[in-house]
């Protein structure tokens, strides 16, 4: 069942998202050949990248924090004995994950209202658009709540959780 799990969150984080990322490549050149090749822009490459890039990007954050590998500011922190970085770690996640249930809800509750907006060149309704962001605080949640999980582990057991493999290197 946990195997299937993972497949299925990589289905979305890793395989998704490539072919999202993918399609705005091609979006991207043919917008540049078409622009400044044929002297002709084209409002539907514009606009294909523009949420292909929102999506990229909301579908990449979560692919980060499932790694632990955002940019942090870690100065100070590498200084403190593991302890010390096992506590802010802990106080960081729990009020991030507050944040994004905070957030989640008035997401959810708009969210059915975006089926009427429709995007400007492609008409396409924003429910599909934007469904990018519900996605984004579900993915979030599960994997802060996971390191949030393997912390306390190591806090009270003393023995580190090992880490997937990235897939990117």
């Amino acid at each position: 069942m946990k195997k299937l799990f993972l497949r299925l969150i990589d289905l979305i984080e890793v395989h998704f998202a490539s072919l999202v990322l993918f399609t705005l490549f091609l979006s991207m050149f043919f917008q540049v050949i078409l622009r400044y090749v044929f002297n002709y822009p084209s409002p539907v490459l514009f606009e294909i990248s523009g949420y292909t890039f929102i999506w990229v990007v909301f579908l990449g954050a979560p692919l980060a924090r499932r790694y632990k590998s955002h940019i942090r500011f870690n100065i100070l922190y590498e200084k403190l004995p593991r302890k010390g970085q096992l506590i802010i770690d802990l106080i960081m996640d729990i009020i991030f994950n507050i944040g994004m249930l905070i957030t989640l809800f008035p997401v959810l509750e708009n969210f059915g209202w975006y089926k009427y907006l429709r995007s400007d060149v492609l008409r396409i309704p924003w429910t599909y658009l934007l469904l990018c962001f519900p996605l984004f605080i579900f993915l979030i949640l599960l994997h802060n709540s996971v390191w949030i999980y393997r912390e306390l582990r190591e806090l009270i057991t003393g023995k580190a959780s090992e880490m997937e493999e990235k897939p990117w290197e």
